[in-house]
């Protein structure tokens, strides 16, 4: 190998030796004499003190074990190539490993000299210490970074800004919904309010007043004209008259909490002819289970109350007035029974006559009862069969003239504890209607039978039925049906609601099954009673 050290590097009329040695190894840049295959043959000092390696370990090594791995490749893909064919490169960026494990950043340029011999030469690299400006170059990254970061930043908040306030925006846009909904929802509720025909009235804990109404304060004012609407007002029970207690005052039991329905007040003084009917229900309003107060409703039934009155005493009155007539039927046909060597037919026509009298006679008895709700009874072991053959007996003529069919399932006895002549009004218009309402033929089947402690009649035709609508109101009084109606059935309306009250008044039930065009299946259910206690039937 050639000596290339800086002690022969100079020729003839060169800097002597000792001159050029001293400023390679002064030099402020640090060199490095490489043969072509990139051995290290001479190092400056200034490299060797960069790097913290001994000059002396450097020499014959290659200048890539200085390099990181990826600074090698770039070195063998970048300078080697451009010695090779240019013969030089300039201010190759790399870092060189140091002795302490860290690294400095350098440039590399680097030319090459051919040697005496062909396919020889050198190749003389500079190096400049670039950790300066590596450090300004990362420096003037970082502060780049951070402008950058602060104008992010900015535009981060100037964005937050834009949404808060677009979200403050959003937020007035939808309170004013609000409020605009609000207010709607207001005037809708007093419209609705102000357009029911019931007063309505809302307290708060203490009684005081929060809301009314027009209807409510219409009333007030017919009652009690300029006093003041309060919580608190004179209340009387059913009979007109006497004060309602604390503990029944409707807005005392509301202020209570109290939920409750259908009480019957009067409002306003006794003997006032404007006094007020009202039946009054009450619901209390709770926010998240918390009391706050009361809703209370009055309904003005003084017309409805005027009216059943005066129906009761129409009722009270007629039957009154059908008692003497019928009393006297029955006294003159007493004193025809009464006679001797009556024939047969004379004599069983005449007890018909009878028995139907008494029956129209209890049928005004049941209007005086339904007119002032009273009932006796008269409760005993009796035979139930007996009674309902009698029955069948009685509509039987009626069954012939409409071409019914009477089929009785009915043992020789079976005894229930009863008032024999209430069930035997029972009977009767149970029998009196399956016939009545099947006009135009049809079959009334009659089924008597015990299960288990209790007797059961049941009663059904093929007549004309009861609509769902109808059946809701076959127990109430006076209602009959269209169809009825419309086949000019005779009729009050009165047998089934007095029929039921006297089953009910037995501790029994009344059950029905109907179908429109298919008829009608009723059921009594009464209490037994042992064969040994049974008295006669009339």
């Amino acid at each position: 190998m050639p000596n290339v050290s800086a002690e022969n590097q100079s020729g003839e009329g060169d800097t002597p030796p000792s001159t050029y040695e001293a400023h390679f190894h002064a030099a402020a840049s640090g060199y490095l004499v490489l043969s072509m295959d990139g051995t290290i043959l001479d190092v400056n000092r200034t490299l060797a003190g960069w790097t913290g390696h001994l000059r002396e370990g450097l020499l014959g090594t290659n200048i890539v074990e200085l390099m990181p791995l990826a600074d090698r490749v770039l070195f063998a893909s970048y300078a080697v190539p451009q010695l090779a064919i240019a013969g030089c490169f300039t201010e190759m960026a790399v870092d060189l490993l140091c002795a302490d494990g860290s690294r400095i950043a350098v440039l590399l340029s680097g030319v090459r000299s051919a040697g005496s011999d062909p396919g020889s030469g050198l190749d003389r690299i500079s190096v400049f210490n670039a950790s300066k400006r590596t450090l300004h170059e990362r420096e003037l990254v970082e502060a780049l970074r951070k402008a950058e970061a602060a104008e992010a930043a900015r535009a981060a908040a100037e964005e937050e800004l834009r949404q808060k306030q677009k979200a403050l925006e959003e937020k007035d846009r939808v309170l004013q919904a609000s409020l605009a909904l609000s207010r709607e929802r207001e005037a809708l509720l007093n419209t609705v309010v102000n357009a029911v025909d019931v007063g309505l009235l809302v307290v708060d804990t203490e009684g005081q007043v929060v809301l009314t109404n027009a209807h409510l304060m219409s009333a007030w004012q017919k009652v009690m004209g300029n006093v003041a609407l309060s919580g608190e007002h004179l209340t009387f029970g059913p009979d007109r008259v006497t004060l309602l207690s604390e503990d029944e005052n409707p807005v005392r039991r509301a202020v209570a909490g109290e939920s409750f329905s259908n009480q019957l007040v009067w409002f306003g003084a006794p003997g006032d002819a404007n006094q007020l009917a009202l039946n009054v229900s009450a619901r209390p309003i709770r926010a998240d289970g918390v009391f706050s107060g009361s809703v209370i409703a009055y309904t003005d039934v003084s017309a409805l109350v005027h009216a059943l009155s005066a129906q009761e005493e129409f009722v009270a009155n007629v039957s009154h007035e059908l008692r003497t007539p019928l009393t006297s039927i029955m006294g003159y046909l007493d004193l025809a029974l009464d006679e001797e060597d009556l024939p047969p037919a004379v004599s069983g026509a005449l007890k018909v006559a009878v028995r139907n009298s008494e029956r129209l006679l209890s049928l005004v008895s049941d209007l005086l009862s339904v007119a002032s709700g009273s009932k006796k009874m008269e409760v005993r072991p009796v035979n139930v069969a007996e009674i309902v053959r009698a029955g069948l007996t009685s509509v039987g003529p009626k069954a012939k003239a409409n071409a019914v069919d009477l089929v009785p399932e009915i043992p020789s006895e079976l005894v229930a504890k009863a008032d024999p002549q209430r069930l035997a009004q029972v009977v009767d218009n149970l029998l009196s209607n399956a016939v009545k309402y099947s006009p135009d033929g049809g079959i009334v089947r009659v089924r008597l039978w015990r299960e288990g402690q209790d007797v059961r009649l049941q009663v059904s035709d093929t007549g004309m039925g009861m609509s769902a609508e109808e059946q809701e109101k076959v127990f109430t009084k006076f209602f009959r049906s269209r169809r009825a109606v419309a086949s000019a059935v005779p009729g009050v309306g009165l047998g089934l609601v007095i029929t039921k009250n006297i089953v009910e008044s037995h501790g029994g039930t009344l059950t029905f099954n109907s179908s429109p065009g298919q008829g009608s299946e009723f059921t009594v259910s009464l209490p037994g009673a042992a064969r040994e206690a049974v008295s006669p039937a009339h």
